[in-house]
């Protein structure tokens, strides 16, 4: 299978793209994923917490009952010993953060980075889908936000779909506070057990933002994935070029060889710290370009998938 046909080229996010992705979804088994947390001297796996356990009522103690699920006010107020009883999680809430800011609409190759971050987004949702899990989604911009809550079935994800591809573009703004914004509201709102993927450029990302995911992680399973374009990792060769935002037409001046090696050494800077900050909160960090014609191996890999798929097979 070419698994390059599947993702999207150019500056527009395509919702048709987004429903053929749907094939790729039994390539992408989640109920198998485990925990792969990247430092810089190995790899630590480890397997991501099973489907919960949700409280369903409160009956009177019968002999055998496990007296660590006696409930302890209403015994109070009855006089009688009553147990909680609690039955297994079939469908586990997934929760997928979408960044859509000004800075994502960004790209020097194949993509802008919002379109390979929608792309993702959607092939999530559909192996979630796969898995029999609720999705849900919260997509964001510098000035818009849309909460989609866990649903299950493959309307859930069409809705999804429709949704990434309408939502506005986006004006730049404070890059930093409208991080931390959105994972303070993802920590009002993320279900317990819940399995949560942050697609994004982690632009903004700060020790306020850090002690949001802490909180978060202590009752869910978080994954980070990383979107980066090769001209945010390294000047292009030397020379004047001519770039703009949509607004505003500018130079870029590579000439400078100190000025090129400056550049560098400030993203592969910016980068180790969003690594440890990460990696203190045990958070795997995915890695992805909008450069690569086949994201799909590094996604497999990164979720603790194998690599046992071939770009064309």
């Amino acid at each position: 299978m070419n698994f390059e046909s599947f993702f999207t080229v150019g500056t527009q996010i395509d919702s048709n793209r987004l429903v053929q992705l749907r094939k790729l979804a039994t390539m992408l088994p989640l109920a198998k994923q485990k925990k792969v947390l990247n430092d810089l001297s190995g790899n630590h796996s480890s397997f991501l917490r099973g489907r919960g356990m949700d409280y369903s009522e409160v009956r009177q103690y019968q002999a055998g009952d496990d007296i660590r699920s006696m409930d302890w006010r209403v015994t109070a107020r009855t006089g009688k010993a009553h147990v909680k009883v609690f039955h297994e999680e079939k469908e586990r809430p997934v929760l997928l953060l979408c960044d859509l800011r000004a800075g994502m609409q960004f790209g020097s190759q194949r993509a802008l980075k919002s379109v390979l971050a929608a792309d993702i987004t959607a092939l999530i949702a559909w192996a979630s889908l796969q898995a029999g899990d609720r999705v849900g989604a919260f997509l964001f911009t510098d000035q818009q936000e849309l909460n989609l809550r866990p649903q299950p079935g493959r309307k859930a994800i069409l809705h999804l779909i429709r949704e990434l591809a309408s939502l506005g573009t986006s004006q730049p703004a404070d890059a930093s506070s409208r991080l931390q914004q959105v994972l303070r509201h993802l920590r009002r709102v993320a279900h317990p057990g819940s399995r949560i993927y942050i697609v994004s450029d982690w632009s903004g990302f700060d020790e306020d933002c850090q002690q949001h995911l802490y909180h978060i992680s202590r009752h869910s399973d978080l994954v980070a994935i990383h979107i980066s374009d090769p001209l945010e990792q390294e000047l292009p060769p030397p020379g004047v070029y001519p770039i703009e935002d949509g607004q505003q037409h500018l130079l870029l001046n590579s000439v400078s060889a100190n000025n090129r090696e400056q550049y560098r050494q400030a993203y592969e800077s910016r980068l180790v710290d969003l690594q440890r900050q990460l990696l203190n909160l045990r958070i795997p960090l995915i890695q992805l370009s909008t450069a690569d014609p086949n994201p799909f191996p590094t996604l497999r890999s990164g979720l603790g998938l194998g690599q046992k798929t071939r770009a064309n097979a």
